[in-house]
């Protein structure tokens, strides 16, 4: 067909305009939202199906540590540094280190939670500018880790507000896999975001929304992190009870 090669054909970059430059960099929710913290988060679906609480450190721009409050996930957690995800079991050795597509499917991520590095990890391909609505064709740049799980996105920002409004998570065909909807933030200073709705595209199923229940900037341990030694993450507080 006509249109097989233009998937993988190399896209043409057009740099955004001084004002663009200036929102995306605004609403980027890695820059903006503190660097560690520690939040709780409560994750509810549309058809009923059983909440759950999810606990979650970020020590960095790249690491982020989760874990889901239940009996069924006792001593689990979810490990991300950089584009890369980790299963920390009870009892194992090591991390064992998950493909992408099973990555996406946990209940938190950063891509999730904080969108995607628009600044640092993505070109602007082109820009469309409404009266109040901008959206960011972004493609993620060449030899970057984060291009194998996220190849394009397009960014939509509230110029008034100048607030991210959704991030559509695209893949390399030009299918849209994932949208997260911002619905709204805790603290419009640091774009912390109090709700999110999220909407696995390609798999269906109900939609997830997240709600910010406690948020705590502090400093979080390095060992929280560590892909060799389970000291640290051994040491912290019995999880909370589930919903």
């Amino acid at each position: 067909m006509a249109f097989a090669g233009l998937a993988h054909a190399a896209p043409t970059v057009t740099p955004p305009a001084a004002e663009q430059r200036v929102l995306l960099a605004r609403t980027n929710l890695f820059s903006s939202v503190p660097q560690q913290f520690h939040a709780m988060l409560f994750v509810s679906w549309s058809d009923g199906l059983r909440p759950l609480r999810v606990e979650m450190w970020r020590g960095g721009r790249d690491r982020m540590l989760a874990r889901v409050l239940g009996p069924r996930q006792a001593g689990r957690f979810l490990l991300q540094v950089g584009a890369e995800h980790y299963l920390v079991a009870p009892g194992a050795r090591q991390p064992v280190k998950l493909g992408a597509g099973v990555a996406a499917a946990g209940p938190v991520s950063f891509e999730q939670l904080l969108g995607v590095d628009v600044e640092r990890d993505f070109e602007t391909e082109r820009v469309e500018a409404g009266e109040r609505m901008v959206t960011f064709h972004l493609v993620a740049r060449a030899g970057s880790a984060v291009a194998r799980a996220t190849p394009r996105a397009r960014w939509v920002v509230d110029r008034i507000r100048r607030q991210p409004v959704r991030l559509d998570i695209v893949l390399a065909d030009g299918r849209t896999s994932r949208v997260v909807e911002f619905a709204s933030f805790a603290d419009p200073r640091t774009l912390v975001p109090a709700k999110l709705i999220l909407k696995d595209v390609l798999r269906g199923g109900p939609p997830m929304t997240v709600e910010l229940e406690r948020f705590e900037p502090m400093a979080v341990p390095d060992g929280l992190f560590s892909l060799t030694d389970g000291a640290v993450r051994a040491q912290l507080p019995p999880a909370p009870p589930a919903p």
